[in-house]
């Protein structure tokens, strides 16, 4: 499903940058909405650039960078890609944009450097941990630090004014859990945490949605979408704490949205899929929940560029009667 329209270059310049569109130190915005964006912005800007003789330097460093950011969000959030079927770019092509973005940005060069060769690190050494930033939420009197360790996985520390960082020995595999992490451990080492059951809560439903961010882009899985659906809200019934239900809100719907991708796909209608999948105790609004929830998806975790197109697929399979659409 491509864009339905290709705003400017000058549209672009504005609001696709990385900065506007992500943000890394904060997961409580989601993971589907800014990865889902990044991918249609990197499209986007790629085909303006390939249907240019010589595009503007500017949209070519933003490809480049959107490019990077591509492949940072897949470790911040580990999940897998593949630039050629998400973008339709072969692979080495896809990294040299991504080498063209750190050779004019070495923070950026360091932090792919970490991730790949090691060459500026203690190859594989725990010890040894650049650090990303710190927690916006985190106050004067501490301050919690992010990093990533030579064996790369994400680590936390607290600072104090005048001492040194003192980094939690354990290291987790994305930042989000290192994040839920290092707010539990700051929890538990107050007076008085009332919200301690809330965060082992978060770091425990946020294990579950890893899998799933995973294979966001997995088209593969040889299960139907409509069983993967009734999984994830299995899980989603089972959350506790508002993180965990905001992740798993978003999983739900895009699921559910898959499965009116699939009926779009394959010319029927959701009630046709429903009834396919010989689901029990469904009382006949399971079709009607379905399109509701991926409506959800698209106004809240698709880019606002795929919108109309979007919305016309799932108004054509909840529309239709039961059995063929044409």
């Amino acid at each position: 499903m491509s864009d339905t329209r290709t705003p400017s270059v000058e549209w672009h310049l504005e609001q696709s940058q990385p900065n506007h569109i992500l943000d890394y130190f904060t997961p409580g915005r989601g993971f589907s909405r800014q990865i889902n964006t990044l991918i249609s912005r990197f499209r986007s800007v790629q085909a303006l650039c390939t249907c240019t003789c010589t595009p503007p330097e500017a949209l070519v460093h933003l490809r480049d960078a959107l490019a990077f950011h591509m492949v940072r969000m897949s470790r911040w959030w580990s999940f897998d890609f593949c630039p050629r079927a998400l973008a339709g770019v072969r692979n080495p092509l896809f990294m040299t944009y991504v080498k063209a973005h750190t050779t004019r940005h070495v923070d950026d060069d360091v932090l792919l450097d970490l991730f790949t060769l090691q060459h500026h690190m203690h190859r594989g050494d725990a010890g040894h941990i650049l650090a990303l930033g710190r927690d916006p939420d985190s106050g004067a009197d501490l301050v919690l630090l992010y990093g990533i360790d030579g064996q790369r996985g994400f680590r936390f520390a607290a600072k104090k004014p005048g001492m040194e960082p003192d980094w939690y020995r354990h290291a987790y595999p994305d930042y989000a859990s290192a994040w839920l992490a290092a707010w539990t451990i700051h929890c538990s080492q107050r007076e008085q945490c009332d919200a301690m059951d809330e965060h082992l809560a978060a770091e425990r439903e946020h294990t579950w949605a890893r899998s799933w961010h995973q294979r966001h882009f997995h088209r593969t899985e040889s299960r139907p979408a409509i069983t993967l659906y009734r999984e994830a809200m299995t899980q989603r019934s089972l959350c506790q704490s508002r993180f965990g239900v905001g992740e798993f809100d978003d999983i739900v719907n895009g699921l559910a949205f898959r499965v009116v991708r699939t009926a779009y796909e394959r010319h029927a209608s959701l009630a046709t899929i429903v009834n396919e999948s010989a689901i029990a105790h469904d009382d006949g609004t399971l079709a009607d929940t379905l399109a509701q929830k991926a409506r959800l998806y698209v106004t809240e975790c698709m880019d606002v560029l795929q919108h109309p197109e979007l919305d016309r697929v799932i108004a054509r399979t909840a529309g239709c009667a039961p059995r063929r659409c044409s």
